[in-house]
């Protein structure tokens, strides 16, 4: 069962405006270069796409797949699998600007783990309630902490 990722405007936003940052550093200096051949300008025009391309990716390829032995987040070219034997907490996430998350909205929960490099991912799935009742099917000693 797949999971779209709720996504506020403000994240949306701020994606776009990275981009566009990124774009501006990368081919502003170039371009101010007079002495640019065309091959060159090509090349930076190439690099700067395929850098706005990663990050656009990033920010709006988030899913959240539950297979039946573990939770799958995916988040542009990463993938991340989280054996459902090893998830021991959900709960309301307190502070979403530290660790590992995978999400476009500050409305989010946190799943603790006991594998993995981050003990604990934050999610934000459009539809929580049964992206909830899911996880608790499948993980049927998941403590779960305050929600709201």
């Amino acid at each position: 069962m797949r999971f779209q990722v709720k996504r506020d405007i403000r994240y949306i936003v701020g994606g776009l405006l990275c981009v566009a940052v990124i774009d501006l550093v990368l081919v502003l200096p170039h371009w101010m270069n007079k002495g640019s051949s065309l091959t060159e300008n090509l090349w930076f025009l190439l690099l700067a796409f395929a850098i706005s391309w990663l990050v656009m990716w990033l920010f709006f390829d988030i899913s959240y797949k539950m297979e039946d032995d573990a939770l799958v987040i995916s988040a542009g070219p990463f993938r991340s699998r989280i054996p459902y034997e090893n998830i021991t907490k959900i709960s309301k996430a307190k502070e979403i600007q530290a660790g590992y998350r995978p999400l476009l909205a500050s409305d989010a929960l946190e799943i603790h783990y006991c594998s993995g490099v981050f003990s604990s991912v934050k999610l934000s799935p459009r539809d929580k309630q049964r992206f909830l009742e899911e996880l608790i099917k499948r993980c049927p000693s998941l403590i779960i902490g305050p929600l709201v």
